[in-house]
């Protein structure tokens, strides 16, 4: 299920908008003079589909709604009562009942609260504090302990079909562990993400040689079943077998290229023009096997590749590697190591993102993204929509983009929806 239109009323308690998403080129950019509520709008979606439903609370709105491609939408209604606000979910759907849940949003936190985790609040800031030589740039949120009445099961299977991941205008610093927040505190800036995200890239290709190692034990136990079994698959020609091999040498050096495999001898095997039945009915079931092993990297190859070509066309007197020590590394011309911490500013923020991207998103999300532009020089800007159409055909996803940047949209402007304000 994809979304495809998203609509605020009174945002506010002034904007009135409505956001038709490109189903087809999969990327929508909104724009318009700040405080219009580009972040606000984006900010919402991530909460509503995040499960942060308090958080919803903390923008004013009337009714937001989003529009799905089946026909149905979710809409959530926003009425300021005496003492409180309460939200109203209804999933509307054509020719059936309207489903409606009213959740019990309690944050009574002196109740809840003991001595221990007031403490734990403090120490946590205090730490945070001290380590900035000024005041931080983004502060620190304190989540105050909530209960969620049930959830019907109807919202959290809504929530589970469409995936959303919010990219923030703050990405150089991440959380030790990425997609847990206590019920207590939440750490903003915790460590650089250069260096947490090349830590998890190395950890990522390490599982894969472990897949591949798995694969290949499996294998080498069965051939022999394999190779005398009636199932066994026809042997290939001579010259069916010299091509397999040599699309396989292909490959083995892409892998090797792109960090994934070691560098090994000269693995070149070549077929004589006469070769008995038996020979090339083993090397039949070689060949396929080969090809089963080193299967297993296709879908990271094709990211890294894309990731190092990308960064290494970016980057002016440095080169990226990727190895499965370090994740990926970087040396200047004369081929000294270079600490990720010495890249600028606009160099963490391309390589963050595109980490994200290419890493860290499951197929069929949808992307928020706000403001892409941030720290970015324009010759980047203005290749910033290529670089995602790349990374769509990659992994299939829908990107909601809010920007105040011309060379971000470039000549695409069939792709913006602009913010207005309320009609005069």
């Amino acid at each position: 299920m994809r979304v495809k239109e998203i609509s605020v009323k009174k945002l506010f308690g002034v904007f009135d908008h409505s956001i038709p998403l490109n189903m087809e080129e999969r990327i929508t950019i909104i724009h318009g003079p700040n405080g219009f509520g580009k972040t606000a709008l984006l900010r919402l979606i991530d909460r509503l589909f995040n499960l942060r439903y308090p958080q919803l609370l903390s923008v004013p709105f009337e009714e937001f709604q989003v529009d799905f491609e089946d026909g149905a939408a979710l809409q959530i209604n926003q009425e300021r009562l005496e003492k409180a606000t309460q939200l109203t979910f209804k999933f509307l759907r054509p020719g059936a009942k309207t489903l409606s849940y009213s959740p019990r949003l309690e944050t009574n936190f002196y109740a809840s609260w003991n001595l221990a985790d007031i403490s734990r609040v403090l120490l946590t800031f205090q730490k945070e504090w001290d380590k900035s030589d000024e005041d931080p740039s983004e502060p620190i949120i304190i989540n105050l302990p909530y209960n969620i009445s049930q959830e019907p099961e109807w919202l959290e299977a809504i929530r589970d079909q469409i995936p959303v991941q919010f990219i923030q205008t703050q990405r150089l610093f991440s959380s030790e562990k990425p997609g847990e927040t206590s019920d207590v505190v939440e750490l903003v800036a915790n460590q650089p993400a250069v260096k947490k995200y090349a830590e998890e890239l190395a950890g990522s290709i390490n599982a894969k040689l472990a897949e591949s190692a798995e694969l290949s034990q499996s294998l080498d136990r069965s051939f022999p079943v394999r190779l005398v079994a009636e199932e066994a698959p026809a042997a290939l020609s001579a010259d069916e077998l010299r091509n397999r091999l040599s699309e396989l040498e292909k490959t083995r050096e892409r892998l090797t290229a792109v960090g994934l495999l070691d560098k090994d001898g000269d693995s070149a095997f070549q077929i004589p023009a006469q070769i008995d039945e038996t020979k090339r009915s083993v090397l039949s079931v070689y060949v396929n096997d080969v090809k089963r092993k080193l299967g297993i990297f296709d879908d990271m190859a094709d990211r890294i590749e894309l990731f190092k070509n990308i960064i290494n066309r970016r980057f002016l007197y440095k080169q990226m590697t990727v190895n499965r020590e370090r994740g990926f590394i970087f040396t200047t011309p004369d081929d000294r190591p270079l600490p990720s911490s010495a890249l600028s500013s606009g160099e963490q923020h391309e390589l963050v993102l595109l980490y994200e991207l290419l890493f860290m998103v499951k197929p069929e999300s949808l992307i928020l993204i706000d403001e892409p532009e941030l720290s970015l020089h324009i010759a980047w800007q203005e290749r910033f929509l290529k670089d995602l159409q790349e990374i769509i055909k990659l992994t299939p996803m829908d990107f909601l983009i809010a920007t105040h940047s011309p060379d971000i949209i470039s000549e695409r402007w069939d792709l913006t929806v602009e913010l207005k304000g309320p009609a005069q």
